[in-house]
């Protein structure tokens, strides 16, 4: 075996690849090579290294026949939902996708409620309409995803990259968005009432009627936000030229 493009085809969907390759590092950490395997919750695997370590457990004569009925089943399934796919490899969408490559995914309307998907790189993924509420999304990649409508409540996406990403119509209510990248993000009408913006960078994104009552703005960075209509608390942690700023350009601040 020269890597793991031989243990499946190659013309499976992003949902079935993510699933395969998630299945496969968490069979090769299982295995005791005698290397250092990074950790599950770590930064994600990257396909150069999910490789080498595919590599290095075959050169160990590990046996990779327990892995194919798994295979087989994910390749074969007569549905291509995430969750569902899930189930039959044996994973845990609760906690086992921390730190896993979900590039290209299609998870829209998918329940990962209080889901520890911590450091995942989640770049461009469709998460539309996903319930995460409750979720670790703490230094995930969600740069350019579609959160159109999803419920993200009290989750915590603490040191998050979401440049560019669609968050429209969203619920981020009791959210930790500290030191978040939220340049250029579309927020518009998006309800983040109680949330903790403190520290985030809010370059260029678009709040127009979006809701941040009880909201902690205390160093964020609104340069070229738009704010048109957007309802802020008047104790937001900001000063007060920074306010009046933002009245200029639209802003509400409620008493």
């Amino acid at each position: 075996m020269t890597g793991f493009e031989a243990l499946w085809p190659q013309n499976i969907s992003p949902n079935r690849l993510a699933i395969l390759e998630r299945k496969l590092l968490l069979w090769l950490r299982s295995q005791d090579l005698q290397t250092e395997t990074p950790s599950v919750g770590g930064p994600y695997q990257s396909v150069e290294e999910l490789q080498a370590l595919t590599q290095k457990a075959a050169a160990e004569g590990c046996n990779f026949s327990e892995l194919q009925g798994t295979v087989r089943a994910v390749v074969d399934a007569n549905t291509d939902n995430f969750l569902e796919l899930a189930e039959l490899a044996g994973l845990n969408p609760a906690s086992d996708f921390a730190g896993a490559r979900l590039l290209g995914t299609h998870l829209s309307n998918s329940d990962f409620s209080g889901a520890n998907l911590r450091k995942a790189y989640l770049r461009g993924v469709d998460l539309s309409d996903a319930d995460l509420s409750g979720a670790d999304l703490r230094e995930a990649n969600l740069s350019g995803a579609d959160l159109s409508g999803a419920l993200l409540s009290d989750a915590n996406l603490g040191g998050a990259n979401l440049h560019r990403a669609s968050l429209a119509l969203a619920n981020l209510s009791g959210a930790d968005l500290s030191r978040v990248n939220l340049s250029e993000a579309n927020l518009s009408n998006c309800n983040l009432s109680d949330a903790d913006l403190s520290g985030a960078s809010l370059k260029n994104a678009d709040l127009h009627q979006a809701g941040l009552a009880l909201t902690n703005l205390a160093g964020a960075d609104l340069t070229g936000a738009v704010v048109k209509q957007a309802r802020l608390w008047h104790d937001a942690g900001l000063s007060e030229e920074v306010k009046q700023d933002l009245i200029r350009r639209g802003a509400i601040f409620e008493p």
